[in-house]
Order: C-alpha cells, then sequence, then structure tokens
C-alpha cells in the first residue's frame, strides 16, 4: 500500500515539474516575403515567360507563409496562383479596383490562415476610390488583409504597399496613411512592400518613429543575411546600392532573422528586385 503511494505521489510530482515547460511552449513563428517580381514587359531579358519558373520554384523553397508582391499584373498573379497551390490570394488592380494595372496581392498559406478581412487602399484623400494624387507619377495602392492563424489564433494584420517612383510627396503620405489607419483589434500590424526610398528618408521615418512606430526588420533581427540593397536592375553582379524594400513590424513582434536572397537562375536574375525574407514570432 506505502509503495503505491509513493508511486502516486512521485508521479504527481513530475507531472507538476512537466506543466512549467509546457506552459513555456516556443510562440508560433512565421515567414514574411516581400517581393516586386517586375511587370510583365516583353522586351525585359529574361522576359516573364522565362523568369516564372525559377521565381515560383524559388517561392517553393523558401516556403513564405505570407508574401506581399508589387507590379504584379493579373495575369501574373493567375501564372503563380496555379504554380503555389498550398496558397490564397488577394489584390486588385490599381486602375479600376478590378484587373487592370498592377496589383499589390498578397499571398498567403490557406491551410494555416482564416482570412477576416481584404481589402485595397489608394494613396489618396480618397482612399476607396481608384486614381492617383499629390506629385505621384501613377496611381499607387496598398493591399490589407487581416488573418487569423487557426492553430494559435493570433491576429496579424498585413498590409502590402508599392510607393510611387517619382513622387516624393505621395511616398510620404502613403507611408503616412498606412500607419495612420487603425489595426484591426487584437491584430499584430506587418507591413511590407517596396516604398521606393531609402532608411532616414521621409516613408521610412514616418512608419518606424515617435510612439508607436513600427521597426525595419532588418534593423531588428540578431541574425541578417545578404545584401542590404535590393533593386539589382536585372543586373544581379553588381552590388545594389541601399534598400528600398522592406518588411516593417510593430513592437508586440520579435523578429529573429532576415534575408536578402539573390537567387539567380544560370547566372540570370529572377527579377529586377532582390526578395527579402524575415521570420516573425508573435509571444
Amino acid at each position: 500500500m506505502l509503495r503505491n503511494i509513493l508511486k502516486v505521489a512521485l508521479a504527481a510530482l513530475v507531472a507538476m515539474a512537466v506543466l512549467p515547460v509546457a506552459a513555456q511552449a516556443a510562440p508560433p513563428s512565421f515567414w514574411v516575403m516581400s517581393y516586386n517580381i517586375r511587370y510583365d514587359n516583353p522586351d525585359d531579358r529574361p522576359d516573364w515567360r522565362a523568369r516564372l519558373g525559377p521565381m515560383a520554384r524559388q517561392i517553393s523553397f523558401f516556403s513564405p507563409d505570407i508574401l506581399g508582391l508589387q507590379e504584379a499584373l493579373a495575369p501574373m498573379v493567375a501564372d503563380l496562383s496555379a504554380a503555389l497551390p498550398d496558397y490564397a490570394h488577394y489584390g486588385v488592380g490599381r486602375d479600376d479596383g478590378d484587373k487592370a494595372g498592377e496589383t499589390t496581392t498578397i499571398f498567403y498559406r490557406s491551410a494555416r490562415f482564416e482570412r477576416l478581412l481584404a481589402q485595397t487602399r489608394w494613396c489618396s484623400p480618397t482612399p476607396e476610390r481608384p486614381g492617383k494624387a499629390y506629385d505621384a507619377a501613377l496611381p499607387r495602392t496598398y493591399a490589407r488583409v487581416v488573418l487569423r492563424d487557426r492553430a494559435s489564433g493570433v491576429l496579424l494584420d498585413v498590409r502590402n504597399a508599392h510607393l510611387d517612383h517619382v513622387g516624393a510627396e505621395s511616398r510620404r503620405l502613403c507611408a503616412q496613411q498606412i500607419r495612420d489607419q487603425a489595426a484591426w483589434p487584437g491584430a499584430r500590424l506587418v507591413v511590407l512592400g517596396d516604398f521606393n526610398s531609402a532608411p532616414g528618408e521621409p516613408p521610412h521615418e514616418g512608419l518606424t518613429s515617435g510612439v508607436g512606430g513600427l521597426r525595419d526588420a532588418r534593423d531588428a533581427s540578431p541574425v541578417v543575411f545578404g545584401p542590404a540593397g535590393t533593386f539589382n536592375d536585372f543586373s544581379p553582379g553588381v552590388p545594389p546600392t541601399g534598400p528600398i524594400d522592406y518588411v516593417f513590424v510593430d513592437r508586440a513582434l520579435r523578429v529573429l532573422r532576415f534575408a536578402t536572397l539573390t537567387d539567380t537562375d544560370g547566372g540570370q536574375a529572377i527579377s529586377d528586385h532582390f526578395p527579402i525574407i524575415a521570420q516573425i514570432t508573435a509571444p
């Protein structure tokens, strides 16, 4: 009898010792990639037909949970969607809010995430209506999706932007618009895209400075790989001068690692931008 009592007591002590370990299980992490995939210009060498296969294989290999594209025309989105069957996506054309013009499409793993919201905003005083504003050369948008991790319940408010390549005021105000739009209740904010500007310039400062500012994932990461520069102009052997593509995260998130991916296919660039990827955890 005494031996049985001692066995029960020992089992209870072991269970109590294990409970804190289970309670301290690692928080969920997810990989986010931003990729300006260069619009389908038939004069490019390599052109989209040549780049599609290597790009799809590159994305599949790194297997991001969330992928923000810039310069993605609707047929290009359809091509990648067919090549990446594990992903759902959302994005609309900047010219008409439907199929016309480049999109800022967001792909996400449909088995992992439930989509709670999807919307596009134009960088404009009338953000729900297609059009260009300020000193922009072209209409500029950011896509937004709110995702719930099916396993952990973590909420992510993801915004993917492509800021103007000409208008400095448009870039500044669009970055401010992205920051000023209230996050989904309880969600952690992730902003990614091609901002056509360097660290220290107004778009970057507008997103990262002050109370409630976001963090540049490259700066926040303890592990960084690859060059800082992200625009290669289809010359992957020439070191790029500096970053214009970014992942920004709110301060409730922790960045574990960050990389600029300089893969080529037979020595040829896969796009005129290198993609960037970050592993992020939600404590």
